[in-house]
């Protein structure tokens, strides 16, 4: 159920008040890499009151780039203001810094091999080990960011230029990897076209859930690096005129007035403005196919107080404020025993959408993963008609 904005003032204002001492957070954290073999960093935004918000799970952005802190910075701010602050995410800044002792940089990250002599005499050795890299963020840096922090299912890739390349090659490796594909200027002509090539001649039907891919351009061809225009039209054309897919919905953006560099603010405002409108809803109701048994409990004001949940699925009442009652168990607690699906997403209300209640650590709907645990507490601090 989304909220009005009043209901989502109340919100901004009571967290603010009631959990003003603590702040989001962003961590460094040092993975030594068996793909690489190199110490790498990446940093890990967590959203205000984390710590607090237990019972919570977080869809994950992944921002590749984050050596230079603007994309990840940028990612991890603009949210909350396209969002109305009604929804929050783990952001993880993927880096790839240059290394002066290997004497190893960005690039070498994400290209792959090179077979052309114009891109090997460009790039030269610099180039060469995006598999590796892509075998580090599937297989180390995700696991680590699913065993460390509460996470859903849902992941977004987020890319710039060479690494937008990448995030374009980790789709067509592994298009089940993120749920989401974020582009921005990516250059789709290196190696005589091979992305732009392979990005055409892909098997689609290996899309097995609803995915978003977003591409954008900024003045790239029209007065420099003329080779990316025919690239990029021939990718575009196809995704606009020829590919049929009902898994895959694809946005794309031209900035002509922006440079390669300015382009990732208007860009990514873009893409994000379009998978919270277009996106967002449709793949938090993938559901599992698997029930699993959840105890919720609830701790209310009053002695009198009905309590009822709602949700996301027939056992939580299809968003009815007023079709599942808790049970009473004592004069200020209620509970209720249910199987259900993951990502199960709920509120408390005491029978219709005007008496929802605000809980202590939680904003919003309430969401959980009842196979990683089964017994679930809050209490309720107040209620918006009050």
């Amino acid at each position: 159920m989304i909220k009005n904005i009043i209901t989502t003032i109340l919100i901004t204002l009571w967290s603010g008040i009631t959990f003003a001492q603590n702040i989001a957070r962003v961590e460094n954290v040092k993975i030594h890499s068996k793909s690489l073999n190199q110490e790498r960093e990446i940093l890990i935004y967590t959203p205000i009151d984390y710590d607090w918000r237990v019972n919570e799970y977080f869809n994950v952005f992944y921002v590749f780039d984050s050596h230079s802190r603007e994309f990840f910075d940028y990612t991890s701010s603009i949210i909350s203001f396209l969002t109305n602050n009604t929804k929050s995410f783990i952001i993880v800044g993927i880096t790839s810094p240059y290394n002066e002792k290997l004497d190893y940089g960005r690039n070498n990250d994400l290209l792959p091999v090179l077979e052309t002599k114009n891109s090997i005499d460009r790039y030269g050795k610099y180039s060469g080990n995006a598999d590796n890299f892509f075998n580090f963020v599937s297989t180390e840096i995700i696991p680590y960011i699913d065993s460390n922090y509460r996470t859903l299912n849902n992941k977004i890739a987020i890319g710039h230029s060479l690494s937008a390349s990448f995030v374009l090659n980790s789709f067509i490796k592994n298009p089940n990897l993120f749920n989401d594909y974020i582009a921005i200027s990516p250059n789709l002509a290196y190696d005589n076209n091979k992305l732009a090539n392979k990005l055409v001649n892909l098997n689609y039907s290996k899309i097995e859930k609803p995915t978003y891919l977003y591409l954008s351009n900024a003045n790239e061809g029209i007065k420099y690096w003329q080779e990316w225009k025919p690239a990029r039209d021939k990718v575009y054309s196809f995704f606009n005129q020829t590919l049929k897919n009902d898994n895959l919905r694809v946005q794309i953006n031209e900035f002509p007035e922006n440079n390669h560099w300015n382009t990732f603010p208007p860009s990514l405002n873009k893409a994000l403005n379009f998978y919270f409108k277009n996106i967002y809803d449709l793949q938090e109701k993938e559901l599992s196919d698997k029930e699993y048994n959840a105890t919720i409990k609830v701790k209310v004001l009053n002695k009198k107080d009905t309590i009822y949940i709602t949700g996301n699925q027939d056992n939580l009442g299809n968003w009815n404020p007023k079709k599942v009652q808790m049970v009473r168990v004592s004069d200020f607690e209620r509970e209720i025993k249910l199987k259900l699906k993951s990502p199960a997403q709920f509120k408390f209300t005491k029978g219709n959408w005007e008496s929802e209640a605000e809980l202590n650590g939680t904003y919003g709907s309430i969401t959980i993963r009842p196979e990683k645990k089964s017994e679930f507490e809050f209490n309720i601090e107040n209620y918006f008609n009050n």
